[in-house]
């Protein structure tokens, strides 16, 4: 079955807080156990939905580090429907409030189905410094302890 718990979280923590002088970073993710709706098949994890988040660290190209929380919902996906087993919208928000960042991820398991998942995906600065920018991002998620990098493109 697959772990959408751990995609959601890692997802989302890297980007509210880069700002516009930054072009790439580094982030972590602390993610929650998640909260899951629906699901049908033999495990019930097709087209289960779910909801996650936790805090972040992002780490810019320059150095600086920004803290924040992010909170996602995501859908695993019938085997052979989809070209991504996981797909994760989240929003991470600065800690003061001051950015928010928006994210799509898609993701699939690494190996095993409950195995760690590995994403590829888009951001969109909604508030703050990066608003109108977008950007890519990758993350590793390996229970609760996640990781990724990004890169703002305009």
């Amino acid at each position: 079955m697959r772990k959408f718990v751990t995609a959601a979280l890692a997802a989302t923590g890297l980007l509210a807080s880069a700002g516009v002088s930054a072009q790439s970073f580094t982030y972590e993710v602390d993610i929650a156990p998640p909260t899951f709706v629906g699901g049908l098949g033999p495990d019930g994890s097709y087209g289960r939905g779910g909801t996650t988040g936790g805090p972040y660290t992002t780490t810019l190209a320059n150095g600086d580090t920004a803290t924040g929380t992010l909170t996602c919902v995501g859908m695993d996906q019938p085997p052979s429907t989809s070209l991504f087993a996981v797909h994760l919208a989240c929003d991470a928000v600065a800690t003061d409030g001051s950015t928010r960042t928006s994210v799509l991820y898609g993701c699939n398991p690494i190996g095993e189905d409950d195995g760690p998942l590995s994403c590829v995906g888009g951001i969109e600065g909604k508030t703050g410094p990066n608003a109108g920018r977008r950007g890519s991002v990758t993350l590793h998620l390996r229970g609760e302890n996640s990781v990724g990098t990004g890169q703002w493109y305009e």
